[in-house]
């Protein structure tokens, strides 16, 4: 009899020379998503997760990874939790298949017990088996945010801003920011309810918040972009973090936008009409970091504008609304231009 009976619940094969095929189903998360990891060692962050049964059905050959596209066969992608999750099933099998042989060289009956002789001499042998081991479940991290590939439809969930879809390979960086102001304007529209139930104060709190995150999505791209545009061009690794150092806020601000992207890449990436715009929308975040909204000297050289110092910055629902519109369209026009039209070729 060999260690591990055949068939069950993990479909066990008998390979022959003791070897033995199981099938270990890994759990998905409570939301349906399984949790994923590039193979590369140099890839950071590499976590992801994908929701199984959407994206590329049957016969995919190769999986990708959605921040650097490393490309390798789908199992290649396990994470270290679901391996070991695999390995501690496949333990728990090899203990019951101990148990089963121990049982069968004693001839033990289903009770675990058997008797010898009779009369005046017997004896009795007894078998009682330790429990099972514990298998954890994979630990996974938290991982929120949610894109679909428009090309294979794929659910994935990933860390950061992804820039390729994990089952098709495809470009998918401007879907995910797309989705990522999607957010910010549904938070918008939410703030006519939160000021009728807690006030005015609350409402002008999240109207500060959303300009928040319109500019920490827009500094988020283009950072993403210029890293992949010097990447393409062929720039070291040492260049690129040296760079990276040099620019620090750089792209909080649209006038150092436009002067950084001229000077690393020579173009003037940035619509004139959408840059004044979105500058007098940024310029606003200043005072409201960095002095609870309330208008100082700096704001007031920086932009011109008539108001009055010590007063409270104005901010409506339909400036951000536009301020989300504008940076979409910027980061737009830069990923053309500096990856999509980067020496009049297509990157990948």
């Amino acid at each position: 009899m060999g260690l591990f009976k055949e068939g069950g619940e993990h479909q066990i094969q008998d390979l022959g020379n003791d070897q033995y095929n199981l099938t270990i189903s890994i759990p998905a998360d409570e939301s349906g998503r399984m949790a994923r990891e590039c193979p590369s060692q140099e890839c950071s962050p590499g976590y992801f997760k994908v929701t199984p049964g959407t994206g590329v059905i049957g016969g995919q050959a190769l999986a990708y990874c959605p921040y650097c596209r490393h490309e390798a066969e789908p199992s290649d992608f396990a994470t270290q939790e679901q391996i070991r999750y695999a390995k501690d099933m496949a333990l728990r099998e090899a203990h019951k298949g101990v148990n089963d042989m121990v049982r069968n060289t004693f001839g033990l009956g289903s009770s675990g017990r058997k008797k010898l002789g009779g009369g005046f001499l017997s004896m009795e042998i007894s078998y009682k088996p330790g429990s099972l081991p514990y298998v954890h479940r994979p630990f996974e991290d938290e991982v929120r945010r949610d894109v679909i590939c428009p090309h294979c439809t794929l659910d994935q969930t990933v860390f950061g801003l992804a820039t390729w879809c994990a089952d098709c390979g495809e470009d998918i960086f401007m879907t995910h920011i797309e989705a990522e102001l999607a957010v910010t304007r549904l938070m918008l529209e939410d703030v006519e309810r939160r000021q009728d139930q807690l006030g005015k104060r609350v409402a002008a709190k999240d109207l500060e918040n959303c300009l928040e995150d319109v500019v920490s999505i827009y500094e988020a791209a283009i950072r993403a972009i210029v890293r992949r545009a010097m990447i393409i061009r062929g720039d070291s690794s040492e260049l690129i973090e040296t760079t990276f150092k040099k620019l620090g806020n750089a792209f909080q601000n649209i006038d150092r936008t436009q002067k950084e992207l001229n000077s690393l890449f020579g173009k003037n990436a940035l619509n004139e009409d959408v840059l004044e715009k979105l500058k007098s929308a940024f310029e606003k975040r200043h005072p409201i970091t960095h002095n609870l909204g309330v208008i100082d000297r700096k704001y007031m050289e920086r932009t011109k504008e008539l108001e009055q110092e010590g007063r409270e910055i104005r901010l409506s629902a339909e400036e951000i609304s536009q301020a989300l519109f504008d940076a979409k369209t910027a980061i737009s026009d830069i990923y053309e231009k500096l990856i999509k039209g980067y020496s009049g070729q297509d990157f990948a």
